[in-house]
Formats: structure tokens, sequence, C-alpha cells
């Protein structure tokens, strides 16, 4: 079977994220997550992107094995498998441009699709 988990870097499944207030011209500490294969099948084809659902002028930020993630779907692992066992390092930060009037709640979405 081919099952995705997000976890935190203890194992445990990662919570939702809430950055908190995050005022004009600041970036929150990044938090580290692993999108790991807990199937027994590889995974192929993993993509992921990111949207930004909200409003006003924020921006989740996040990347995977180091290649930053923006609303176009990408491949991290190029055209190799997930193994079972194996991870892909997830980096998520929230930034609010400096300069920003208007403010409030405000959304991102980390989108991941594989191949069935």
């Amino acid at each position: 079977m081919k099952q995705l988990e997000l976890q935190q870097l203890d194992g445990t499944l990662a919570p939702a994220t809430d950055f908190g207030s995050v005022p004009p011209g600041t970036t929150t500490a990044s938090r580290q997550l692993r999108l790991v294969n807990t199937g027994d099948e590889p995974v192929p084809g993993l993509r992921l992107r990111v949207l930004q659902d909200g409003a006003v002028p924020g921006e989740y930020l996040v990347s995977a094995n180091g290649v930053a993630l923006t609303a176009q779907w990408t491949s991290p692992l190029g055209d190799e498998l997930l193994a079972p066992g194996d991870s892909v390092l997830i980096v998520e930060a929230w930034t609010t441009p400096a300069g920003t009037t208007q403010t409030g709640a405000d959304h991102g979405r980390l989108i991941i699709s594989y191949q069935r």
C-alpha cells in the first residue's frame, strides 16, 4: 500500500501549523517536518506545491529537500521513487512583507500528489 505521513522530526504526526501573528517586515522561525513513506510500496511521481489562500499579503514559504515550492507542481525527487521508510525534508515558515497595512487571518496550504 502507498501511504504518506507528514511528521515532526521526532516521528509523531505533524499538527496543523499556526504561526500566530507575524508583524509586517518579519518572517517566522522555520519549522522542519518530514514527509515519510509509511507504506510498504515505493511512491512514484511525488509532486508538491503551495497555495496561498488568504486575502491579506502574507506568504507561506515551503521547501522540499531544499527546493522552494510555488503554486506550480514541483518534483523534489525528480524521477526517483520515494521508497518505504524514506522521507523528504519539508521546511516551512511565514513572512509578512514590510509596509503591509492590511492584516488579519491568512492561510496557505501544502498540496501533495503522487501516482497511484
